[in-house]
């Protein structure tokens, strides 16, 4: 259902948290599942490798189990270790120019991380020496575990390790199961816009390395979700704006984190019934990964984004606009998220060149029912249509359409948006018409008392 929208094949990372706690090569049935899920939907897969231990045999053992266990040509990179930035009892043994010493974890990141990653790589790398060396990087890191990572560090970290990195990773969390949130507070711009700007400049410094950055592991709360923010429909608004956030600051994607497929974040879910697994779940997140599907589809480019806060003390009420255009179509879209959880907005939206779009936009809405909307875990719709057990549409399709004024300025849609809900808002062109695409401007009203 993810993929069914032309964006091409999902990206699966498999390791996480589990990473540095596997001691052994995963067993057949492990790359016999993965070769099945490539082959159905063209998969591709990033694979975690045990750092942790240090263990060069284990990690080679690994590596080489995967390649074989696996189609050519669905490994997208091995990811060594999993956030070396949180290594709490990792210490190591370094060498000081006269002697051995032992370093103790407080110590290891600032001593030993960069040049024990650099040992780990060499040696997956280049198996019988440096003329041996693989002519492509195939490995993933620092594995940061998170955005706020200094740009000081990738720097760092690239300069010692850059041949060996196919695309540099960072996760991405609002915050800890140990915070206190709320599904109203999930939503909070403030931390968001701090911390984009900070991993905008983090991407730089990769890209300046010719190193593309990937957010892969993504999700509300970290360390498995929290109750009544992780598992309602605040989430699935925060998934969506989170993923155009990711691209607006440059990454090349997101993988959303489903931890063991029972956590409280987790998107798709299945419980054991009299020993045997049930039909899955889709859970309120999933909503919010289906609209960031439809709305980028097989080619899209951000034209912009525009956000408003109310006048007054209260810091949690937002309305958001992401505008996009397809670059095959030339289709228009926005994406539009009113986060106030009790009171609705109006969004105006404008083109700033009329090039041959049609009369109408489509309208496609994402609500949750009930007087809190935001707390909703059942009842979402996207469209009209809600899924049952194993991901079963259920519900009709509602599309509404609103008509589009041309002036002297270009274009412009009038969108009512009911408290906490996001609408993706479609402008076709009536026809092809060659020479330039078309401006966007989305000028968000302050929401209706």
């Amino acid at each position: 259902m993810l993929q069914s929208f032309g964006s091409g094949p999902l990206v699966l990372r498999v390791g996480g948290g589990s990473t540095d706690k596997q001691v052994t090569v995963p067993e057949p049935r492990v790359w016999q599942a993965l070769s099945k899920l490539h082959e159905a939907t063209g998969m591709k897969f990033i694979l975690g490798l045990n750092f942790f231990y240090n263990n060069v045999a284990l990690a080679r053992a690994q590596m080489d189990a995967a390649k074989a266990g696996l189609p050519q040509g669905s490994i997208m990179s091995f990811e060594i270790g999993n956030e070396p930035d949180y290594y709490s009892n990792k210490s190591s043994t370094h060498w000081n120019g006269t002697k051995y010493f032992v370093v103790q974890p407080a110590e290891y990141q600032s001593c030993c991380f960069h040049t024990e990653w650099l040992y780990m790589a060499e040696q997956l790398a280049c198996r019988n020496g440096p003329d041996s060396c693989s002519p492509e990087p195939q490995f993933t890191g620092p594995v940061w575990g998170h955005v706020n990572l200094r740009w000081t560090t990738m720097d760092w970290f690239l300069r010692t390790n850059g041949k060996y990195v196919l695309f540099t990773s960072v996760h991405w969390y609002k915050a800890t199961s140990e915070t206190y949130n709320t599904a109203v507070t999930l939503l909070d711009e403030d931390p968001i816009r701090q911390e984009m700007t900070n991993l905008k400049k983090i991407v730089e410094v990769s890209n300046g390395y010719g190193k593309p950055l990937r957010v892969a592991e993504m999700n509300t709360i970290s360390n498995s979700g929290r109750e009544g923010v992780s598992d309602v429909f605040a989430a699935a608004l925060w998934t969506v704006d989170a993923s155009f956030e990711v691209a607006a600051a440059g990454g090349t994607g997101v993988n959303l984190h489903q931890g063991a497929g029972q956590n409280l974040y987790a998107a798709v879910i299945r419980w054991y019934d009299n020993g045997k697994l049930a039909s899955p779940m889709l859970r309120p997140p999933f909503f919010g990964m289906l609209m960031f599907q439809m709305a980028v589809r097989g080619g899209t480019r951000l034209l912009g984004q525009t956000t408003t806060s109310l006048s007054t003390p209260t810091a949690y009420k937002w309305l958001k606009v992401w505008s996009l255009q397809d670059l095959n179509s030339k289709e228009i879209r926005w994406v539009v998220i009113n986060k106030d959880p009790t009171r609705a907005g109006t969004a105006t939206l404008k083109l700033t060149k009329n090039l041959g779009y049609t009369p109408t936009a489509k309208v496609l809405r994402l609500v949750a029912p009930g007087d809190n909307p935001l707390s909703a875990t059942t009842g979402i719709t996207l469209a009209g249509v809600t899924y049952g057990n194993g991901g079963v549409p259920r519900g009709t399709r509602k599309v509404e359409q609103i008509d589009v004024v041309a002036d002297g300025s270009g274009l412009k849609l009038t969108l009512y948006m009911p408290p906490a809900s996001a609408a993706l808002v479609r402008l076709p062109k009536a026809g092809w018409v060659a020479g330039g695409a078309a401006g966007s401007q989305a000028v968000a009203r302050q929401p209706e008392p």
